[in-house]
């Protein structure tokens, strides 16, 4: 495998397992309920993502590969999307259903800025290819995010979606 996209790869792995340590953290310090549950079911979406992102590349990485990437992605550990650390990052946990939501579209939304600075820079066809269906998928979940928003700002209720589209 091309070493850029190997990097563009377990890129892609590590932002995921940050949203999934920022919102399984996040969800054990808010005191709202519906936040909680909000922030759980991010962190389950995280999850989702990676395999997602596993059935994508499956031409480019064996499942080993893949595990042992999945296993070893903390290269990437400063990619300064979701916060490290809630407190001092001013993150504030403690927060209704739809700041929850809120921050969770900021995160995508840097997510989709920094994987665009990097395939400005980028000018191997495979790994911008790589990129570019990374950023698909980022705007993709922003999308929803903002649906599910849009939704409980105007209903106040919670609805499930299926964020494959299947």
């Amino acid at each position: 495998m091309d070493l850029n996209v190997r990097n563009a790869i377990e890129m892609a792995i590590q932002m995921e397992k940050d949203g999934y340590a920022f919102y399984t953290k996040a969800a054990a310090k808010t005191s709202s309920s519906m936040g909680r549950t909000i922030f759980e079911g991010l962190a389950s979406d995280e999850q989702m993502h990676l395999r997602t992102f596993q059935k994508m590349f499956e031409s480019q990485v064996t499942h080993d590969e893949w595990q042992q990437l999945v296993e070893t992605s903390k290269k990437y550990a400063d990619i300064p999307v979701f916060p490290k650390d809630l407190e001092s990052s001013g993150a504030d946990p403690d927060v209704d259903e739809l700041d929850a939501l809120r921050l969770a579209m900021e995160a995508e939304q840097a997510a989709v800025e920094h994987y665009g600075k990097i395939l400005d820079g980028v000018d191997d066809e495979v790994t911008r290819n790589t990129i570019e269906e990374i950023i698909k998928q980022e705007k993709r979940h922003f999308a929803l995010l903002q649906d599910e928003f849009l939704h409980m700002s105007s209903t106040g209720y919670w609805y499930e979606f299926d964020p494959l589209g299947g």
